[in-house]
């Protein structure tokens, strides 16, 4: 008797043991507390002039309309911009003239009104095989580019869908964020106010031992530190308005900065994903790039091809995000009742079987639940 009582002693241990490390891991809610990130009125925008040389090159091929770039490096530690360049192909009138009076709203690809001018294209990879999609931001205020938690609330595992958070804030463009929610670790800071300042150096890197995040500073610019060596008062020295901690970065000082084999979390090296990235063309314009994948019509893109866009599109410093099924684009009016108009931009496909390649057990369209993002939207009484 004892022969069989062990063993199924055992096996029912090890299974339970199994099942709420899963649930640790993936499910269980931990550290949840409301966070307001609506009205940090303490922060303070620096907007400094930024020189700016015009050019009359043209366009690369993957440029949208009024897309344009940095033609100098600066550093990615600081946040003095004075010796920085940024390219720019319009005139201050042309940009003047690309906010307009009255809201101006366009179902799949315009939003305009007087602090905000958002253009979406469409466009396929040089291989023609994926398609992705690029937003060209402009703002008055860096205050529009903003972040939102899942249900409002800081902590593991708490998640919703991109498009309803955007609705519940009234945004009108929304991409995913970092997954913050999904580590232990990991610098995080959201619409100025610090949220956590513990390292995150065990988070799954994939073939990258970077751990890159990305500072989005209250001048506008971006900055790109290695937790490895920088501390968390480092950061908020540089007067932080967003902090994300994904990546890896995809380009640095206007040079794509990922090589062919690097890849993230369980996606395989070299793998052709559903991607989401974030870019600076100069301070307050910017560009959201989400990509489709693991479909038929779209395969998907590498990290490198993806800076290689980013690279392409001017960008003097560019960001990964969480990816895969993940990936997603959302436009609405801002009133965040625009059901008839509001739509997805991509395809967000999730695999059915939960691999990573496509077909595995079938696929099908649907946002996956995120723990935050990142959109461009007016202040909400």
């Amino acid at each position: 008797m004892k022969k069989i009582v062990i063993p199924i002693i055992f096996t029912l241990v090890g299974a339970s043991f199994t099942t709420y490390s899963f649930l640790d891991t993936f499910i269980i809610v931990k550290n949840a507390k409301s966070v307001d990130l609506d009205h940090n009125s303490t922060f303070s925008f620096n907007d400094n002039p930024v020189s700016k040389s015009s050019s009359s090159s043209k366009p690369s091929s993957t440029d949208s309309s009024n897309s344009s770039a940095s033609s100098s490096s600066s550093s990615s530690q600081t946040s003095n911009i004075s010796n920085t360049e940024y390219y720019e192909n319009l005139t201050d009138e042309q940009i003047d003239a690309l906010f307009t009076a009255e809201k101006v709203f366009r179902e799949r690809e315009h939003y305009s009104d007087p602090d905000i001018y958002i253009d979406i294209t469409t466009h396929r990879d040089e291989a023609d095989t994926t398609t992705y999609y690029v937003a060209d931001i402009r703002l008055k205020s860096l205050i529009n580019l903003k972040t939102a938690l899942a249900k409002d609330t800081y902590g593991m595992h708490i998640k919703e869908r991109t498009s309803d958070i955007c609705k519940r804030k009234k945004g009108i463009l929304a991409i995913d964020g970092d997954t913050y929610g999904e580590q232990e670790g990991g610098y995080v800071v959201r619409n100025g106010t610090p949220l956590r300042d513990t390292k995150n150096l065990n988070r799954m890197r994939g073939t990258t031992s970077k751990a890159e995040d990305l500072i989005i500073r209250g001048d506008g610019t971006f900055g790109i530190i290695d937790e490895r060596y920088t501390s968390f008062e480092e950061v908020t020295a540089q007067n932080p308005w967003q902090v994300f901690s994904f990546g890896p970065a995809l380009i640095k000082d206007s040079e794509v900065s990922v090589e062919a084999n690097e890849e993230v979390g369980t996606a395989m090296s070299g793998n052709r994903n559903q991607r989401c990235a974030i870019g600076i063309i100069a301070p307050k314009h910017y560009v959201f790039v989400v990509s489709d994948g693991r479909s038929s019509e779209s395969a998907g893109l590498s990290l490198r091809t993806l800076g290689e866009i980013m690279k392409d599109l001017h960008c003097q410093c560019a960001y990964n995000l969480d990816g895969g099924g993940s990936a997603t684009m959302y436009l609405d009016d801002g009133t965040g009742n625009a059901n008839g108009l509001a739509h997805l931009v991509n395809k967000p496909t999730q695999d059915l079987s939960g691999g990573y390649s496509p077909g595995q057990g079938g696929t099908t369209i649907g946002q996956r639940e995120v723990s935050d993002i990142v959109y461009i939207g007016k202040d909400q009484d």
